[in-house]
């Protein structure tokens, strides 16, 4: 146990840790940044006020500073302008998704998938299942954790949260296959999904531990 705490520490969890605890007022500041500049974009004849691209940089803009509500008004009205768009649908689906809406959202970022199967690497198909896991339907998230995972194989998270949904459903042989997979998936030279996957496969090792 001294041992995983060494480990623990000296992996830059703690740092992942400080970084999560400290994102909402970072993007809380980026967003304001940002806002500034899409305005004055807006400002100089850049940008048609009511246009496709407007309400999707808005909306993606109040998206990544958390303000869910917003950010929902914007991307639908982007939608409603480009339904066609793969992304947008998909960002759409996220922030429904965020406000507990999984019957909607289910249907944006499928569709999403449907324009573009490639959209996200893996991380559509994950919202997917967690839409799945909210409505309570375990065997098709567990079938989307599955798709995640075929679809992107540099990342841990589709792995721990398959492990986490098996032992829900106290299947402990697949929970442990799955912390072992996010595990397994962790790559120190992958500097691209580097702090993400180290958070999920330091959480899938304390899964294990506490199991055994």
């Amino acid at each position: 146990m001294l041992n995983w705490l060494f480990q623990l520490f000296t992996s830059g969890a703690f740092l992942i840790l400080a970084l999560y605890f400290s994102a909402p007022v970072f993007h809380l500041i980026q967003s304001r940044r940002e806002r500034a500049q899409l305005y004055r974009r807006l400002a100089a004849g850049k940008l048609n006020p009511h246009g496709f691209e407007m309400r999707m940089e808005l909306g993606e803009i109040y998206a990544r500073s958390r303000r869910w509500g917003l950010a929902e008004k914007e991307l639908q009205d982007a939608v409603d302008i480009h339904e066609d768009h793969a992304h947008c649908q998909s960002l759409l689906g996220t922030v429904l998704y965020h406000q507990e809406k999984y019957t909607e959202a289910i249907d944006h970022l499928k569709r999403a998938l449907e324009l573009r199967p490639s959209e996200g690497y893996g991380k559509t198909q994950v919202l997917l299942a967690r839409c799945f896991e909210g409505t309570g339907q375990l065997d098709e998230a567990a079938n989307w954790y599955r798709a995640a995972l075929d679809r992107n194989l540099s990342i841990c998270e589709p792995a721990y949260r398959l492990g986490v949904l098996e032992k829900k459903r106290d299947r402990k042989e697949d929970a442990k296959k799955g912390f072992e997979e996010a595990i397994r998936r962790f790559s120190p030279t992958d500097r691209r999904n580097y702090w993400t996957n180290l958070r999920y496969s330091w959480m899938a090792k304390y899964q294990l531990i506490s199991a055994s």
